[in-house]
């Protein structure tokens, strides 16, 4: 649940061992390479990018062979080149049969006809016609020989005999272009070319049983090709090469193991002030997780900030929950979670977190509706254990709102104090803490103020708490050297500049006040489903039941999408727009270590 420490690492070695020391520093695997070398990287990876379209085609495949290994070594270009062989000839086959279905269908107004031979016309032409309905009584002006083999809603099929094509004088109306099949020739090239698709899959089915071979050479060509990659990175001065890399404090140990007995000689370094690490989050697979996915889809904090994941991970859950707002919905979503339990525990660790997150937006939303008391819109009867811990009245607005409005204060102020102790250093930090009261401040004068009639607003301790923090806000925001009078105005000047973003804390507070809203038509949804349905039952002798169950049905349906996607949508934006913009400073960029791929 935290940004990993990281080391710079020097590393140099002879020149003559270069290739095997790097092959080792690959295998070890837990170090993030450094550029040094200021040469153009050779990217080219044409073999690379053809195995991974052949494997990609081959796992697409609805049947697959039993997968095996070849006892002995094989040549698995050739294999490559006919999965890839395959792909384009099914897809080439794929647009013929497509393109075989759009003719017939155009031709089927037309009937199934050949064009004669020219000499037993005596040199005469067919020529087709589409007339649209609307211009029907042109007709009657074409001198030339036609007649109206078909009409539809829209046009009327017309066929006309010349020996040259007519002019646009003689017939009025747009060609159809049908080309020199006919319907019954069609239908024999289609026929044909299902067989060859039949055959193509049948070849495709075939190929399966490669899937673990191209897998493993997929590997292997991925590592020789960032061996490569990371051999240009390096600096070579005469009969030494220089590598530099940032390991984990964490690693040193292995890395120092790792090390013992090599030809090599390193210098570990705390990073400089003036360097940027990479960010390697480090957390629990559980809590942390699933909050880590977020952040580093949507920006990963840079390596001197902190790592929000276990924040975004709680405070994600509770946003869903109070949207959703319904236990019955909970209930729901766990069976459809318990359905992919499986799956989704045996695919890789970033799934097993997406579970695990789904997991806790169940579990909160089922306690959310059980504390608001709604299960699929029904209130628990008096008296009951369910109506005892039914204890937030979503229908008391006043307490909703500051339900809502507190969860959003909360919010900021958790990312105002990590942003003001990551800072903790230097006097910056004390604008975050400006912040903090500022926003507390004013949330303590407001609940104040919705408590007492006759507030005294002068005289109130939440009044000096904001003040003091606006205070705080002027003097401090600036990160400048105060070594003038100059410097000292240039610093009070960016405090009033700061001060600025009280108008923004204010909408940002307030706009937490969606969690409200939208649980509150998700409840109140529900309830209309439920009355709805229970009306359509009485009113309807024969057939009621039916209407009651379609309305249940469809209703809670449409209901329980809307809430998860209103629940996830504005609960990652809550996080990732407004927590982020006040908790998160700076970004940074993902620890990527160099290591073999398949190992």
């Amino acid at each position: 649940m935290s940004i990993a420490a990281l080391k710079k690492l020097t590393l140099i070695g002879e020149i003559n061992e270069k290739s095997a020391i790097m092959e080792q520093f690959q295998t070890f695997g837990l170090a993030h390479l450094i550029t040094l070398s200021e040469q153009t990287l050779d990217q080219s990876t044409d073999a690379t990018i053809r195995l991974r379209e052949a494997l990609s085609y081959l796992m697409s495949a609805p049947l697959k062979r039993r997968m095996q290994i070849p006892p002995e070594s094989i040549e698995l270009s050739e294999v490559i080149d006919r999965v890839i062989k395959n792909k384009n000839g099914r897809e080439d086959v794929i647009d013929e049969i497509e393109l075989m279905t759009t003719r017939q269908k155009e031709l089927s107004v037309w009937g199934d006809f050949e064009f004669p031979p020219l000499n037993e016309l005596n040199q005469y032409r067919v020529w087709l016609y589409l007339v649209p309905l609307s211009k029907e009584a042109l007709l009657d002006n074409v001198e030339l020989p036609w007649k109206i083999i078909n009409r539809d809603h829209k046009s009327i099929y017309l066929v006309v005999i010349a020996v040259d094509e007519p002019g646009a004088e003689e017939v009025p109306f747009p060609r159809a272009h049908i080309g020199p099949n006919s319907l019954s020739c069609l239908a024999r090239l289609k026929n044909d070319a299902l067989v060859r698709l039949e055959d193509l899959n049948a070849e495709r089915q075939l190929l399966t049983r490669w899937i673990m071979s191209l897998t493993l050479s997929l590997n292997d060509t991925i590592n020789a090709h960032e061996l490569s990659l990371a051999e240009q990175l390096v600096v070579d001065t005469g009969d030494f090469f220089v590598l530099q890399s940032w390991v984990p404090v964490d690693s040193l140990s292995a890395f120092k193991a790792w090390a013992e007995g090599l030809p090599v000689a390193y210098q570990l370094e705390e990073p400089a002030a003036n360097e940027l690490p990479p960010t390697l989050l480090k957390n629990d697979s559980f809590m942390g997780g699933g909050g880590e996915e977020a952040v580093s889809f949507f920006q990963l904090p840079g390596y001197r900030s902190w790592d929000p994941s276990i924040v975004i991970f709680f405070s994600f859950s509770l946003f869903f929950s109070m949207i959703m707002a319904d236990a019955g919905y909970a209930l729901v979503l766990g069976g459809i979670l318990l359905i992919f339990w499986r799956k989704l525990s045996g695919g890789s660790e970033t799934t097993v977190r997406i579970r695990n997150l789904w997991l806790a937006l169940v579990a909160a939303a089922f306690v959310y509706g059980v504390l608001v008391g709604s299960y699929f819109g029904i209130k628990p009867s008096d008296g009951t254990l369910l109506s005892i811990l039914h204890v937030i009245n979503m229908d008391d607005f006043s307490s909703m709102m500051r339900l809502s409005i507190g969860a959003g204060v909360l919010h900021l102020v958790i990312a105002n104090s990590m942003v003001a102790w990551g800072r903790r250093a230097s006097l910056v930090a004390l604008s975050s803490i400006g912040w903090v009261l500022s926003i507390g401040g004013a949330f303590a004068l407001w609940l104040n103020y919705m408590r007492v009639t006759d507030l005294d607003v002068a005289g109130t301790f939440s009044l000096k708490v904001v003040l003091a923090g606006i205070v705080l806000i002027l003097l401090f925001s600036g990160e400048r050297k105060l070594d003038s009078v100059k410097s000292s105005f240039l610093q009070l000047f960016d405090g009033f500049a700061a001060l600025y973003g009280l108008s923004k804390a204010f909408g940002d507070v307030l706009s937490y006040m969606r969690l409200f809203a939208l649980g509150l038509s998700s409840a109140s949804l529900a309830v209309t489903f439920n009355d709805l349905a229970v009306a359509a039952r009485d009113s309807v002798s024969a057939g009621g039941f039916i209407l009651f169950a379609l309305i249940i049905v469809l209703g809670h349906g449409l209901n329980f999408v809307l809430g998860v996607m209103s629940g996830v949508i504005h609960g990652l934006r809550l996080n990732l727009l407004e927590f982020y913009n006040w908790g998160v400073k700076g970004e940074g960029y993902p620890f990527k270590a160099f290591k073999k791929r398949g190992e």
